[in-house]
């Protein structure tokens, strides 16, 4: 499944946007891009590649169909744009309106977000402004006006963007209140581990559903020795659990994520192979800690000192230790470091079923993610059959756990 994205270049003081002309018809520039690529600071490079001066504000509309995902995006135009593409011509919102479009998609989404003078959707995030407020408050929190904003994540309730000061770049997340323990879980993981994770330049509840969160840049790069990282992840956890598991993390919930994949793959063989794993991790004697179950490869740091830095904290529980090493080492595709993880504890850690905890972390991972898609349904974010998203996601599910074959070398790379 790939996701289209379909640009909504918005003048604001003209009331006009860019779209291409078919006869009568109008058509907003496409932009398609993989199902999991991060679309904001592509789109961001997209326009600077075509002379649009300005802020990506929005990934709103959602719409999941068979083989694709449509977006509409909206972008506000700063002045001294030059436009180079000659396909495009500026055309008055109230005309996209009037006049049909070439695309159905994009007739209902400009539809739907032009109920005003401008394009917005229902959430702190969504509407044109907020660019603007951002770079405002991070000059006032940093002492020195932001030079340029790179977006990461634009949806109507959540925001991430980068921005570069005069002392460099930081970094600022706009979350909802039922998002933003992320904030307090990393600035207590950083009171207890202060080189593994950002630094927390300021915060501000706003107000309005939503909380404003600046923090330094961890240095390093993405990648790195993944026994490295093994190392570091062990250390922490258990710097943790001596100094006692930070009470802004929930528990993870590990019969509610079995329960919901046993219902899912209700008559299928795999139903009885996830209970029984998911069973065998809930009775594993394992120490119960720290475990980020979005621990993507791009998710950790590693500078030319070696030290390791753990960013993007949001999916942090309390639960089995181990269930955070099997998620990075299925994303990495790589169960190498399994046994430098066990032997990186103290007393070391014997007898773990890799096999198991790998397929409980991908049950884990999958409920989150339909969780947050059924956030995202309840809120208007997105549109889609609920039932063909189950499909799908079982579909995921089943070919995980074929992949997750019980072979010697995942429990525990003895051989290693």
């Amino acid at each position: 499944m790939h996701q289209t994205l379909h640009l909504l270049i918005v003048d604001r003081d003209r009331r006009a946007a860019l779209a291409a002309s078919y006869g009568s018809k109008w058509l907003l520039p496409l932009a398609t891009f993989g199902e999991r690529a991060r679309t904001a600071p592509l789109i961001a490079r997209w326009c600077a590649e075509r002379g649009v001066t300005g802020d990506v504000a929005g990934q709103w509309s959602g719409r999941v169909t068979s083989n694709a995902i449509d977006w509409l995006v909206a972008i506000a135009v700063r002045r001294g744009s030059a436009i180079t593409d000659s396909g495009l011509q500026w055309a008055s919102l109230d005309a996209l309106l009037s006049a049909p479009a070439v695309l159905d998609y994009q007739q209902w989404a400009v539809a739907a977000v032009l109920t005003g003078e401008l394009p917005s959707v229902v959430g702190p995030f969504g509407n044109l402004s907020w660019p603007d407020e951002v770079r405002s408050w991070i000059g006032r929190a940093v002492g020195s006006p932001v030079t340029s904003l790179t977006p990461y994540r634009v949806g109507a309730h959540e925001v991430v963007v980068g921005a570069d000061c005069a002392g460099g770049r930081v970094y600022c997340k706009g979350l909802t209140q039922e998002r933003a323990a992320e904030a307090r879980v990393t600035q207590a993981l950083a009171a207890i581990e202060p080189e593994s994770f950002a630094r927390t330049l300021a915060s501000k509840d706003r107000g309005d559903g939503s909380v404003w969160w600046l923090t330094a840049a961890c240095p390093g790069r993405p990648g790195g020795d993944v026994h490295r990282i093994a190392q570091a992840l062990a250390r922490i956890q258990q710097r943790v659990l001596a100094a006692g598991v930070p009470p802004e993390s929930p528990r993870l919930d590990l019969d509610a994520a079995a329960q919901w994949a046993s219902a899912l793959l209700l008559d299928s063989p795999s139903g009885d192979v996830v209970h029984r794993r998911c069973a065998c991790v809930m009775r594993a004697d394992v120490p119960s800690s720290w475990i980020p179950m979005d621990l993507d490869p791009t998710n950790v740091l590693i500078d030319d000192d070696e030290r390791v830095r753990f960013i993007d904290v949001d999916d942090s529980f309390v639960g089995p230790a181990p269930l955070a090493m099997a998620t990075l080492a299925m994303r990495r595709d790589d169960r190498t470091p399994y046994r430098t993880y066990e032997r990186s504890w103290s007393p070391p850690l014997v007898d773990l079923d890799w096999v198991a905890f790998e397929t409980t972390a991908t049950v884990v991972q999958l409920w989150l993610g339909w969780q947050r898609l059924e956030r995202h349904i309840a809120r208007g974010d997105v549109f889609v059959d609920r039932d063909f998203a189950a499909a799908r996601i079982r579909d995921r599910v089943v070919k995980a756990i074929d992949h997750i074959s019980p072979c010697p070398a995942r429990r525990g790379d003895r051989g290693v």
